[in-house]
């Protein structure tokens, strides 16, 4: 797909990547996920009980009822609803860049306590080479920052880190308001740092900065296939909010 120009002017440093006008996304700035499975094919983590709204400089996707899982393939299982940007991001070698966005969660059924159970995140990440993802997420209760690096696709030694600063506090809700939350990498220091409403929630050093990200948005459980079937559906939902994806630092 051809590479799309952000579409707002800077404002406090930032360059707005979509206006989100509606009525839904626009195709040239975001497609689904395509998860390659390892039987051949791709898997597109849509939940069919998903139910999306676009407009008002927002993204809105409500599940009532998780529905989607998988049995075999955990990428597969986990992710209910899963959007990239089409555009790259070139990260510079000599300077930080962040992706932010302001987010809201409320878990529809479940338990907001156990992430596992059902998370809304905002990513910056690389698929295409180095696997690395660094996600702020949350649930109606829990702000949480997720360093990853995906194994599925034979890309180097897998971890999956979970990280909650348990003195800052956010009221214990993620629901009243839409929180600022950013994610800042720098190629310099190798470095990598989790921020939600201007307050550090994880900063990893001398970790592996990839060349470039997308950013994305989506839906998850997080819980492990057991016994070759999937435990990630138990009733609960999901509702959650995007609004203003932005980005500094980087040519946009």
């Amino acid at each position: 797909m051809p590479e799309t120009r952000a579409a707002a002017a800077p404002r406090d440093g930032f360059v707005t990547y979509d206006e989100l006008k509606g009525p839904g996304l626009d195709a040239a700035r975001w497609s689904p996920a395509h998860l390659p499975l390892p039987t051949g094919g791709d898997h597109i983590p849509l939940d069919p009980n998903a139910e999306p709204a676009v407009g008002d400089g927002e993204v809105r996707v409500t599940i009532p009822r998780f529905s989607l899982s998988h049995d075999t393939f955990q990428p597969a299982d986990s992710a209910k609803y899963l959007i990239f940007s089409t555009r790259q991001f070139e990260l510079p070698p000599d300077r930080p860049a962040t992706f932010a966005v302001d987010l809201a969660v409320e878990n529809i059924g479940g338990e907001p306590e156990d992430y596992r159970r059902g998370m809304a995140a905002f990513h910056a990440f690389d698929f295409e080479v180095s696997k690395r993802v660094f996600a702020v997420c949350g649930t109606s209760t829990r702000v949480l920052a997720l360093h990853e690096q995906l194994g599925a696709w034979g890309a180097g030694e897998p971890f999956y880190h979970v990280v909650e600063s348990p003195y800052e506090d956010f009221d214990d809700d993620f629901t009243t308001r839409l929180r600022a939350c950013e994610i800042t990498l720098d190629r310099s220091r190798s470095t990598a740092a989790w921020r939600v409403d201007g307050r550090t929630v994880y900063e990893a050093r001398g970790t592996f900065i990839p060349e470039r990200v997308r950013i994305g948005f989506g839906i998850w459980t997080m819980l492990p296939i057991r016994d070759g079937r999937s435990r990630s559906l138990d009733g609960q939902g999901m509702n959650a909010r995007w609004r203003r994806f932005r980005v500094r630092g980087v040519d946009a």
